[in-house]
């Protein structure tokens, strides 16, 4: 009799312990399975509910996140046989850029650098926002520290002689937004889809040459890094826009336009590429 009291609490501890991982039961998804969980803990008190889950990182199948891939940190539940395992995304890390070239230069032409990172050893060529050879309105921030168009369909222009054709291109813009703190930041803008039109458009352009970038980076600029700052107005942040299949090496002209209500202030145009 004795026996049997043992072998019977046994089974039942082990099926405490299975219960409390919620692994999936045989043919059930992990989905099905939280779901139905959840129903039956909604209808009436588990027995179990006492027992938790004990989580245990899995060192072997942990990855590093850096500049060109997330990473992800594994976690078993140690009190299952089921081999219930959870994963948590490890966002990409920024690059990490060296010390920029000498500024390159040129009469009548844009100046801009170049850079590059020490990890996965992408290029940049950064152009200087403030050294257009051709402005189409009035820039509305009157100290020149920045470029920020005060009205729609302005514009401006850089051209330089590009020293190599580039392939893969992500372009994006160095700035920051203003009246970050205190919410009048025209509607909230914070984002290239943010518009007083509200119309789902970007509010700015970029050509190079005769080719348009599709701009496809929906997140806001908290997204993409950008924190409060100083004076009520953001950090500075390189917010990338989009990606360019290639760009030629020779005559180079990139037209950066206002297309609707905006708050970014920018002071560089990147060119990343490999």
């Amino acid at each position: 009799m004795k026996v049997s009291k043992i072998l019977l609490a046994s089974a039942m501890l082990g099926s405490m312990m299975l219960a409390s991982c919620g692994g999936p039961e045989a043919g059930e998804s992990t989905a099905d399975a939280s779901a139905s969980t959840s129903k039956a803990a909604s209808s009436k008190k588990s027995s179990t509910s006492k027992f938790s889950a004990i989580w245990s990182k899995d060192a072997s199948q942990h990855v590093d996140a850096n500049c060109e891939h997330e990473g992800k940190d594994v976690e078993v539940c140690i009190n299952s046989s089921l081999g219930s395992v959870k994963e948590t995304v490890i966002a990409k890390t920024p690059h990490t850029w060296g010390t920029r070239s000498e500024k390159v230069e040129a009469e009548g032409k844009t100046g801009y650098w170049t850079n590059e990172c020490s990890v996965c050893h992408t290029k940049a060529i950064i152009i200087d926002a403030l050294d257009w050879t051709k402005i189409e309105g009035s820039n509305k921030d009157n100290t020149g520290a920045t470029l920020k168009f005060s009205t729609n369909g302005n514009y401006a222009e850089y051209e330089f002689n590009m020293p190599t054709a580039l392939t893969n291109v992500t372009i994006g813009v160095y700035g920051w937004v203003d009246y970050w703190k205190d919410g009048s930041n025209n509607n909230d803008q914070r984002g290239f889809f943010s518009t007083k039109a509200g119309d789902g458009s970007a509010n700015v352009g970029v050509k190079v040459n005769d080719t348009d970038l599709t701009i496809t980076n929906t997140k806001t600029y908290e997204e993409m890094g950008m924190t409060a700052g100083e004076n009520g107005n953001s950090s500075f942040c390189l917010c990338e826009m989009g990606t360019m299949a290639s760009i030629a090496a020779g005559d180079f002209k990139l037209t950066y336009t206002r297309l609707e209500s905006y708050n970014l202030n920018i002071t560089e145009i990147w060119l990343m590429y490999k």
